[in-house]
Parts: structure tokens; sequence; C-alpha cells
């Protein structure tokens, strides 16, 4: 699968609290993205996330707004995920919705004693039964 910097949204974005992706994307104007297709966001895990004390928690969200520095995001797809899934490696692929806002932006929330993972994030329109791991890849 080839990753598209412009529709990146973390490159090894290391994270100890909730934050914001690095990066967003602009759409340019107010549309629907990806009609006729399913978009994915995807999460690749780096670093494992940590589960020391066993009360961290874990979530993405994909948000849309109509301004860059989004002060009413809204919520297009959210999906918690538990700590013990998210190894060094793994990939967790979420449908999106087709109708968004002008700006996208990906949003985690970590909670517990010690949560911290690092992650590269990014929207694909490639189907994840087509994709294939090549040698030292991901």
């Amino acid at each position: 699968m080839l990753i598209d910097t412009r529709l990146t949204f973390s490159a090894s974005q290391a994270l100890t609290a909730s934050a914001a992706s690095t990066d967003r994307i602009d759409l340019e104007t107010d549309r629907d993205i990806g009609p006729g297709r399913t978009l994915y966001l995807v999460m690749n895990v780096e670093v494992a996330a940590d589960a020391t004390t066993g009360n961290e928690t874990y979530q993405v969200t994909l948000q849309t707004d109509t301004s860059g520095s989004f002060p009413s995001p809204a919520d297009l797809v959210t999906r918690a995920i538990d700590a013990g899934d998210l190894s060094a490696g793994s990939l967790h692929v979420i449908p999106v919705p087709l109708t968004n806002e002008r700006f996208l932006r990906v949003y985690y929330t970590l909670g517990g004693t010690t949560p911290s993972m690092t992650v590269t994030t990014w929207l694909t329109d490639q189907e994840p039964q087509a994709w294939r791991a090549l040698p030292g890849a991901l």
C-alpha cells in the first residue's frame, strides 16, 4: 500500500496524553469526500501502547470542522482500542463515513496512569483485503 503524505495525520507521533494529530487535511472546501468508495482511517502502532498499571485507555477519533483551528469539532467516527491490541506493528482500520466539513484531523484520547504509544495514521481508499506486506515494510 502506498501512503500519501498529504493524507497523513500523524507520522511517528509519540503520545503520552490526549492530543490532536500533528497534521490535518484541508479539503479546500466543505465537500463530501470519497463518494462511491469506502474510505479508511488506518493507524499503525510503531511503539506499543503502555499497559503497565492496567488502567490505561486508548481511543482514536476522526474529527471534522469548518475551521483549521478546530474550535467546534464534530466526531465522524470514534473507536476505543484495548491496550493489549495496540502492539508494535499492529494496524487498526476504521471505515470512515462520507460526510464531513472542510478540515479533518485525528484526536487521540489517552487515559489512565501511564498511557503512551507512537503511531502513524493516514486516510486511504485502498481496500484492506488487497494489502500486501513487503519485506521490511512497517
